[in-house]
Parts: structure tokens; C-alpha cells; sequence
């Protein structure tokens, strides 16, 4: 961020500045916020993965010691084969239950990825797009109303710039014809729609 702009992130007048300041505080609170609670979707559904690690865990023992016993069984002579096939098969059985165990840890993360996503995530960008662009246009146009100010740029485009963008209310607490007297360059009337316009940008009226 260039020094124009980090050094208009805030009004110069003070009841607009403190203002800015409440909201940015509350816009991080916000974001915190956000964050602590997706956090907590996400760890408090990743915990329901807890069944499925006991089921690979018990799959996995059992296969083991069914390999074990079919090995031990495929060693009698003879007969070996046929003791060892009832083994082989249960082992099977506790692979695929060592899978489906892993599959269910699979399918939490994946759910507590995408709740976390929606209870904080989605809500953090709600955030940032509600705030940040508002802010940044505020640094924009008060860094380059004070580039123009810095130049010596006469109070005319600001009273122009009035004239254009200010509310008809605002416009009519000057009480005065202020499209007339700009026109006629009354320098009371070019002052007050100027100082108008610099306070809307967060500047001190010159």
C-alpha cells in the first residue's frame, strides 16, 4: 500500500474517524468470530471420525491375527490348504472392515471441511465484502482529494464535485442558490460546497 493510502485509512475529522475506527474494530471482531466458530464446526465434526478409527484399528487386529492362524494352519502337512482357506476368507472380512472404517474417517473429514467452510468461511467473505471494499474506497478517494490538495489545486473542482455528488439535502443546508453561485464564482459559496465535499472525503475543509 502506497504512503497516500495508509495515510487516509482514517478521516481527519474526528467524529468520522472514531466511526471508522468502531467499524473496523467491529468488522475484526467479526472476522474472529468467523473463524473461532468455523474452527469449531470443524474440530467438533471431526471428532464424530472417532468410531470409524476404532473400526480400522479393530479390522486391522483382526485381519492380523487371521493371517497369522491361516499361516500357521497352510503349515499342516497335508491338509494344510483346506485349514488355512476358512482363515484366508475371515481376514478378508476384517480388511474390508478395516476399510469401511477408513472410509467413514474419510467421509467425516470431508463433512467437517465443508461445514467449517459454510459456518465460517462463508460468513468471513459476507464480511470482507460488506467492509473491506468500502473501506479501500474511502482510502482511494480521501488519498487522492489530498494529492489534488497538495498540488494547489484551487477549491473549484471540489465545489464541482460537490455540485455532482452530494445529496440535494445536503446541498440545501447551505441555503443559498449554490449551482448559481458557483457559476458566478461567489468565493463564500465555492468555500462551503468545497468544505462539503472534503468533509464526505474524511478531509479537514481548508
Amino acid at each position: 500500500m502506497s504512503a497516500h493510502w495508509s495515510g487516509h485509512l482514517y478521516a481527519d475529522t474526528p467524529a468520522r474517524r472514531l466511526r471508522q475506527l468502531i467499524g473496523d474494530l467491529i468488522g475484526a471482531v467479526a472476522l474472529l468470530g468467523c473463524l473461532w466458530v468455523g474452527t469449531g464446526v470443524h474440530d467438533l465434526t471431526a471428532s464424530l471420525a472417532g468410531p470409524g478409527r476404532q473400526l480400522e484399528s479393530a479390522g486391522a487386529g483382526l485381519a492380523s491375527r487371521l493371517d497369522e492362524a491361516a499361516s500357521a494352519a497352510a503349515d499342516v502337512p497335508v491338509v494344510g490348504e483346506q485349514l488355512s482357506a476358512p482363515f484366508d476368507e475371515a481376514g478378508g472380512a476384517g480388511r474390508a472392515i478395516e476399510d469401511a472404517g477408513v472410509q467413514q474417517q474419510q467421509a467425516v473429514g470431508a463433512l467437517a471441511d465443508a461445514l467449517g467452510w459454510l459456518s465460517g468461511g462463508v460468513p468471513a467473505i459476507v464480511v470482507c465484502v460488506l467492509w473491506l471494499p468500502r473501506r479501500l474506497r474511502f482510502a482511494r478517494h480521501s488519498a487522492q482529494a489530498q494529492r489534488l490538495l497538495d498540488a494547489g489545486v484551487g477549491l473549484d473542482i471540489f465545489a464541482l464535485r460537490a455540485l455532482a455528488s452530494q445529496p440535494i439535502a445536503e446541498l440545501g443546508e447551505l441555503n443559498t442558490d449554490v449551482a448559481a453561485g458557483w457559476r458566478a464564482g461567489d468565493p463564500a459559496v465555492v468555500r462551503a460546497l468545497a468544505a462539503l465535499e472534503l468533509r464526505a472525503l474524511g478531509l479537514h475543509p481548508r
